[in-house]
Protein backbone atom coordinates (compact mmCIF):
# COMPACT_ATOMS: atom_id res chain seq x y z
CA UNK A 1 0.00 0.00 0.00
CA UNK A 2 1.54 3.33 -0.78
CA UNK A 3 2.35 6.23 1.72
CA UNK A 4 -0.57 7.64 3.51
CA UNK A 5 0.36 10.93 3.67
CA UNK A 6 1.10 11.07 -0.23
CA UNK A 7 -2.41 9.41 -1.16
CA UNK A 8 -4.24 12.05 0.60
CA UNK A 9 -2.22 14.77 -0.84
CA UNK A 10 -3.02 13.47 -4.07
CA UNK A 11 -6.78 12.73 -3.90
CA UNK A 12 -6.15 16.29 -3.23
CA UNK A 13 -4.95 17.57 -6.05
CA UNK A 14 -6.17 15.11 -8.54
CA UNK A 15 -7.13 16.01 -12.03
CA UNK A 16 -10.29 13.52 -11.94
CA UNK A 17 -11.16 14.68 -15.54
CA UNK A 18 -8.36 13.02 -16.48
CA UNK A 19 -8.58 9.76 -14.56
CA UNK A 20 -12.04 9.47 -16.19
CA UNK A 21 -10.46 10.67 -19.73
CA UNK A 22 -8.02 7.83 -19.24
CA UNK A 23 -10.29 5.41 -17.85
CA UNK A 24 -12.27 6.18 -21.62
CA UNK A 25 -9.55 5.72 -24.14
CA UNK A 26 -8.39 2.23 -22.22
CA UNK A 27 -11.94 1.16 -22.80
CA UNK A 28 -11.18 1.55 -26.50
CA UNK A 29 -8.25 -1.31 -26.41
CA UNK A 30 -9.42 -3.87 -23.86
CA UNK A 31 -13.17 -3.29 -24.81
CA UNK A 32 -14.25 -3.11 -20.54
CA UNK A 33 -16.64 -0.42 -19.11
CA UNK A 34 -15.02 2.72 -18.66
CA UNK A 35 -16.28 2.58 -14.59
CA UNK A 36 -14.93 -0.51 -14.67
CA UNK A 37 -11.52 1.05 -15.65
CA UNK A 38 -11.71 3.82 -13.62
CA UNK A 39 -12.53 1.67 -10.71
CA UNK A 40 -9.30 -0.68 -11.47
CA UNK A 41 -6.90 2.87 -12.16
CA UNK A 42 -8.21 4.54 -8.86
CA UNK A 43 -7.41 0.86 -7.12
CA UNK A 44 -3.93 0.84 -8.08
CA UNK A 45 -3.60 4.28 -7.01
CA UNK A 46 -4.30 3.48 -3.69
CA UNK A 47 -1.97 0.49 -3.54
CA UNK A 48 0.91 0.97 -5.96
CA UNK A 49 0.97 4.67 -5.96
CA UNK A 50 0.07 5.20 -9.58
CA UNK A 51 -1.81 7.96 -11.34
CA UNK A 52 -3.92 7.98 -14.71
CA UNK A 53 -0.79 8.58 -16.59
CA UNK A 54 1.50 5.71 -14.68
CA UNK A 55 -1.79 3.30 -15.62
CA UNK A 56 -2.39 4.07 -19.02
CA UNK A 57 1.07 4.41 -20.32
CA UNK A 58 2.61 1.50 -18.40
CA UNK A 59 -0.40 -0.63 -19.61
CA UNK A 60 -1.24 -1.39 -16.04
CA UNK A 61 -4.35 -2.49 -17.09
CA UNK A 62 -3.15 -5.82 -18.72
CA UNK A 63 -0.70 -6.88 -15.36
CA UNK A 64 -0.44 -8.93 -13.22
CA UNK A 65 -0.67 -7.60 -9.74
CA UNK A 66 3.41 -8.61 -9.83
CA UNK A 67 3.87 -6.79 -12.62
CA UNK A 68 1.80 -3.74 -11.05
CA UNK A 69 4.15 -4.17 -7.70
CA UNK A 70 7.13 -3.52 -10.11
CA UNK A 71 6.05 -0.31 -11.73
CA UNK A 72 8.26 2.43 -10.51
CA UNK A 73 4.75 4.86 -10.08
CA UNK A 74 4.84 8.28 -9.34
CA UNK A 75 4.38 7.61 -5.88
CA UNK A 76 7.14 4.98 -5.39
CA UNK A 77 9.30 7.48 -7.31
CA UNK A 78 8.32 10.36 -4.94
CA UNK A 79 9.06 8.32 -2.19
CA UNK A 80 12.77 7.38 -3.53
CA UNK A 81 13.44 11.11 -3.66
CA UNK A 82 12.23 11.60 -0.24
CA UNK A 83 14.65 8.91 0.86
CA UNK A 84 17.77 9.67 -1.37
CA UNK A 85 17.84 13.31 -1.51
CA UNK A 86 18.64 15.85 1.19
CA UNK A 87 16.23 18.57 0.18
CA UNK A 88 18.99 21.08 2.53
CA UNK A 89 20.96 20.28 -0.34
CA UNK A 90 19.18 20.43 -3.79
CA UNK A 91 19.42 23.45 -4.33
CA UNK A 92 22.83 22.63 -6.74
CA UNK A 93 20.08 21.03 -9.04
CA UNK A 94 17.21 23.42 -8.11
CA UNK A 95 18.89 26.69 -9.19
CA UNK A 96 20.74 26.57 -12.89
CA UNK A 97 23.10 29.10 -12.32
CA UNK A 98 24.48 26.86 -8.80
CA UNK A 99 24.49 23.97 -10.79
CA UNK A 100 26.54 25.17 -13.29
CA UNK A 101 28.88 27.07 -10.44
CA UNK A 102 29.24 23.46 -8.65
CA UNK A 103 29.69 20.81 -11.88
CA UNK A 104 31.75 23.31 -14.08
CA UNK A 105 34.04 21.07 -14.47
CA UNK A 106 31.64 18.12 -16.49
CA UNK A 107 29.69 21.27 -18.28
CA UNK A 108 32.99 21.82 -20.73
CA UNK A 109 31.24 25.26 -22.17
CA UNK A 110 31.57 29.05 -21.37
CA UNK A 111 28.30 30.06 -18.89
CA UNK A 112 27.35 33.58 -17.19
CA UNK A 113 25.04 34.35 -15.30
CA UNK A 114 23.64 38.02 -15.69
CA UNK A 115 22.07 37.93 -11.84
CA UNK A 116 24.44 40.68 -10.10
CA UNK A 117 26.33 41.45 -13.79
CA UNK A 118 26.30 45.04 -15.40
CA UNK A 119 25.49 44.86 -19.21
CA UNK A 120 29.30 45.91 -19.88
CA UNK A 121 30.29 42.26 -18.65
CA UNK A 122 27.15 40.55 -20.58
CA UNK A 123 28.73 42.61 -23.75
CA UNK A 124 32.21 41.05 -22.62
CA UNK A 125 30.57 37.31 -22.66
CA UNK A 126 29.44 38.13 -26.11
CA UNK A 127 32.01 39.05 -27.82
CA UNK A 128 33.61 36.35 -30.15
CA UNK A 129 30.11 34.31 -30.29
CA UNK A 130 27.74 33.78 -33.13
CA UNK A 131 25.04 32.58 -30.81
CA UNK A 132 23.97 32.22 -27.31
CA UNK A 133 21.23 30.41 -25.55
CA UNK A 134 19.37 31.29 -22.42
CA UNK A 135 17.70 30.08 -19.57
CA UNK A 136 15.59 30.99 -16.57
CA UNK A 137 17.44 29.99 -13.22
CA UNK A 138 14.58 28.12 -11.57
CA UNK A 139 12.48 26.36 -14.56
CA UNK A 140 12.46 22.74 -16.03
CA UNK A 141 11.14 20.92 -18.96
CA UNK A 142 12.33 23.23 -21.43
CA UNK A 143 10.31 26.44 -20.25
CA UNK A 144 11.62 29.70 -21.21
CA UNK A 145 14.79 28.80 -23.05
CA UNK A 146 16.15 30.11 -26.19
CA UNK A 147 18.33 30.62 -29.17
CA UNK A 148 19.90 34.04 -30.03
CA UNK A 149 21.84 34.85 -32.87
CA UNK A 150 24.00 37.68 -32.43
CA UNK A 151 23.52 38.97 -35.83
CA UNK A 152 19.90 39.80 -35.66
CA UNK A 153 20.58 41.08 -32.07
CA UNK A 154 21.06 44.47 -30.57
CA UNK A 155 23.23 43.52 -27.53
CA UNK A 156 21.58 46.65 -25.02
CA UNK A 157 18.16 45.31 -25.97
CA UNK A 158 18.78 41.72 -25.66
CA UNK A 159 20.35 42.15 -21.94
CA UNK A 160 17.16 44.38 -21.12
CA UNK A 161 14.47 41.44 -22.89
CA UNK A 162 16.65 39.03 -20.75
CA UNK A 163 17.12 40.82 -18.06
CA UNK A 164 13.09 41.42 -17.89
CA UNK A 165 12.17 38.03 -18.46
CA UNK A 166 14.46 36.44 -15.92
CA UNK A 167 16.53 34.29 -18.38
CA UNK A 168 19.54 35.13 -16.03
CA UNK A 169 21.70 32.25 -17.49
CA UNK A 170 23.61 32.48 -20.63
CA UNK A 171 25.78 29.42 -21.56
CA UNK A 172 27.84 28.57 -24.61
CA UNK A 173 25.77 26.71 -26.92
CA UNK A 174 26.67 23.28 -27.83
CA UNK A 175 27.50 21.62 -31.29
CA UNK A 176 26.31 18.07 -31.07
CA UNK A 177 27.97 15.27 -32.57
CA UNK A 178 26.82 14.04 -36.24
CA UNK A 179 25.33 11.23 -34.97
CA UNK A 180 23.01 12.52 -32.46
CA UNK A 181 22.17 15.73 -34.93
CA UNK A 182 20.97 12.56 -37.30
CA UNK A 183 17.99 12.53 -34.44
CA UNK A 184 16.74 16.45 -35.00
CA UNK A 185 19.57 18.72 -35.95
CA UNK A 186 17.12 22.03 -34.64
CA UNK A 187 17.15 20.68 -31.11
CA UNK A 188 20.84 19.54 -28.66
CA UNK A 189 19.27 15.70 -28.31
CA UNK A 190 20.35 14.25 -24.61
CA UNK A 191 20.83 11.20 -22.95
CA UNK A 192 19.18 10.81 -19.76
CA UNK A 193 21.00 8.91 -17.40
CA UNK A 194 19.43 8.29 -14.08
CA UNK A 195 22.41 7.41 -11.04
CA UNK A 196 21.50 5.92 -7.76
CA UNK A 197 24.52 6.46 -5.25
CA UNK A 198 24.69 3.74 -2.54
CA UNK A 199 27.74 4.58 0.01
CA UNK A 200 30.75 5.15 -3.11
CA UNK A 201 29.08 3.02 -5.51
CA UNK A 202 27.45 4.61 -8.50
CA UNK A 203 24.44 2.50 -10.61
CA UNK A 204 22.81 3.55 -13.55
CA UNK A 205 19.38 2.88 -13.33
CA UNK A 206 17.53 4.09 -15.81
CA UNK A 207 18.21 5.39 -19.58
CA UNK A 208 16.71 7.62 -22.30
CA UNK A 209 17.18 9.39 -25.59
CA UNK A 210 14.94 12.86 -25.78
CA UNK A 211 14.88 14.32 -29.12
CA UNK A 212 13.26 17.55 -30.36
CA UNK A 213 10.87 18.29 -33.31
CA UNK A 214 10.65 20.60 -36.39
CA UNK A 215 12.35 23.53 -35.87
CA UNK A 216 12.74 23.54 -32.23
CA UNK A 217 15.46 24.33 -29.84
CA UNK A 218 14.91 21.94 -27.16
CA UNK A 219 14.07 18.12 -27.07
CA UNK A 220 11.61 17.75 -24.08
CA UNK A 221 8.21 16.20 -24.28
CA UNK A 222 6.49 19.18 -23.14
CA UNK A 223 7.36 20.95 -26.53
CA UNK A 224 6.41 18.19 -28.79
CA UNK A 225 9.69 16.03 -28.80
CA UNK A 226 10.39 12.13 -28.58
CA UNK A 227 11.72 9.97 -26.25
CA UNK A 228 13.50 6.14 -26.52
CA UNK A 229 14.48 4.35 -23.80
CA UNK A 230 17.73 2.77 -23.67
CA UNK A 231 19.14 -0.58 -22.75
CA UNK A 232 21.76 1.02 -20.38
CA UNK A 233 23.79 -2.22 -20.50
CA UNK A 234 24.56 -1.85 -24.13
CA UNK A 235 23.91 2.01 -24.79
CA UNK A 236 21.27 1.05 -27.50
CA UNK A 237 17.58 2.38 -27.68
CA UNK A 238 15.45 -0.77 -27.67
CA UNK A 239 11.87 0.88 -27.91
CA UNK A 240 10.43 3.30 -30.97
CA UNK A 241 10.26 6.58 -30.39
CA UNK A 242 6.99 8.15 -28.48
CA UNK A 243 5.28 11.30 -27.62
CA UNK A 244 3.98 12.55 -24.38
CA UNK A 245 0.69 11.36 -25.45
CA UNK A 246 2.31 8.00 -26.31
CA UNK A 247 1.73 7.97 -30.00
CA UNK A 248 4.98 5.65 -30.96
CA UNK A 249 7.61 6.65 -34.19
CA UNK A 250 9.87 3.95 -35.81
CA UNK A 251 11.58 6.49 -37.76
CA UNK A 252 11.95 10.01 -36.29
CA UNK A 253 8.65 11.87 -38.43
CA UNK A 254 11.51 15.22 -39.62
CA UNK A 255 14.65 13.32 -40.55
CA UNK A 256 13.60 9.77 -40.88
CA UNK A 257 16.10 8.37 -38.91
CA UNK A 258 15.58 4.83 -37.50
CA UNK A 259 14.87 5.21 -33.79
CA UNK A 260 15.02 1.69 -31.80
CA UNK A 261 18.06 -0.17 -32.39
CA UNK A 262 19.83 3.45 -32.47
CA UNK A 263 23.66 2.97 -30.92
CA UNK A 264 24.28 5.95 -28.38
CA UNK A 265 27.16 7.48 -29.88
CA UNK A 266 30.76 7.67 -26.89
CA UNK A 267 28.34 5.83 -24.38
CA UNK A 268 31.00 4.65 -22.09
CA UNK A 269 32.49 7.66 -22.06
CA UNK A 270 28.80 9.33 -20.77
CA UNK A 271 28.45 6.68 -18.08
CA UNK A 272 31.56 7.84 -16.74
CA UNK A 273 31.06 11.23 -16.83
CA UNK A 274 27.88 10.89 -14.80
CA UNK A 275 29.19 8.08 -12.46
CA UNK A 276 31.64 10.69 -11.84
CA UNK A 277 29.16 13.59 -11.30
CA UNK A 278 26.92 11.42 -9.38
CA UNK A 279 29.58 11.79 -6.69
CA UNK A 280 29.78 15.65 -6.47
CA UNK A 281 27.17 16.36 -4.20
CA UNK A 282 26.75 13.19 -2.29
CA UNK A 283 23.48 13.78 -0.11
CA UNK A 284 21.46 14.05 -3.21
CA UNK A 285 22.07 10.23 -4.33
CA UNK A 286 19.07 10.04 -6.52
CA UNK A 287 19.50 12.13 -9.78
CA UNK A 288 18.07 12.51 -13.29
CA UNK A 289 21.58 13.89 -15.91
CA UNK A 290 20.57 15.42 -19.10
CA UNK A 291 24.33 14.48 -21.05
CA UNK A 292 24.75 15.63 -24.42
CA UNK A 293 27.35 14.70 -26.86
CA UNK A 294 29.42 17.09 -28.41
CA UNK A 295 31.10 17.35 -31.66
CA UNK A 296 34.54 18.77 -29.94
CA UNK A 297 34.58 17.73 -26.07
CA UNK A 298 32.57 14.10 -26.46
CA UNK A 299 29.62 13.94 -23.68
CA UNK A 300 29.03 16.64 -21.43
CA UNK A 301 26.50 18.21 -18.85
CA UNK A 302 23.70 19.81 -19.80
CA UNK A 303 21.96 19.82 -16.25
CA UNK A 304 20.87 17.24 -13.72
CA UNK A 305 17.71 16.78 -12.06
CA UNK A 306 16.89 16.05 -8.52
CA UNK A 307 13.60 14.80 -8.77
CA UNK A 308 14.06 11.86 -12.04
CA UNK A 309 10.39 11.45 -14.24
CA UNK A 310 9.65 7.73 -13.97
CA UNK A 311 7.27 7.90 -17.14
CA UNK A 312 9.91 8.44 -20.25
CA UNK A 313 12.57 6.06 -19.03
CA UNK A 314 10.69 3.09 -17.64
CA UNK A 315 9.92 -0.05 -19.78
CA UNK A 316 8.32 -2.36 -17.73
CA UNK A 317 8.33 -5.09 -20.50
CA UNK A 318 12.24 -5.52 -20.04
CA UNK A 319 12.35 -4.81 -16.97
CA UNK A 320 14.15 -1.15 -17.27
CA UNK A 321 14.00 1.61 -14.90
CA UNK A 322 11.60 -0.17 -12.56
CA UNK A 323 10.91 0.33 -9.04
CA UNK A 324 12.93 -3.12 -8.41
CA UNK A 325 15.71 -2.00 -10.29
CA UNK A 326 15.84 1.14 -8.30
CA UNK A 327 15.60 -1.04 -4.95
CA UNK A 328 18.55 -3.22 -6.27
CA UNK A 329 21.03 -0.03 -6.53
CA UNK A 330 20.15 0.74 -3.04
CA UNK A 331 20.21 -2.23 -0.68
Amino acid sequence: MTNPTFLLKRMKSTNYRGFIDSAKRISKINHRPWPVNLADCLLCTAKYGSGHVDYETFEMYNMTAAERANVLTIGKNSELVKRLNDPTKTFYFDDKAAFDERFNQYLKRDWFCLKGHSYEEFAQFLQGREKIIAKPLDQSCGRGVDVYYMAEQEPKALYDRLMAEKAYLIEEVVTQCDAMAALCPSSVNTVRLVTILNGDDVSIVAGFVRMGRGDSVVDNFNHGGLSAIADTSRGVLVTEGFDKYRNSFSNHPDTGTAIKGFRIPMWEESKALVTEAARVVPEVRYVGWDVAISRDSGPLLIEGNNFPGQDAGQYPKLNLGTYSVMLSAIQ
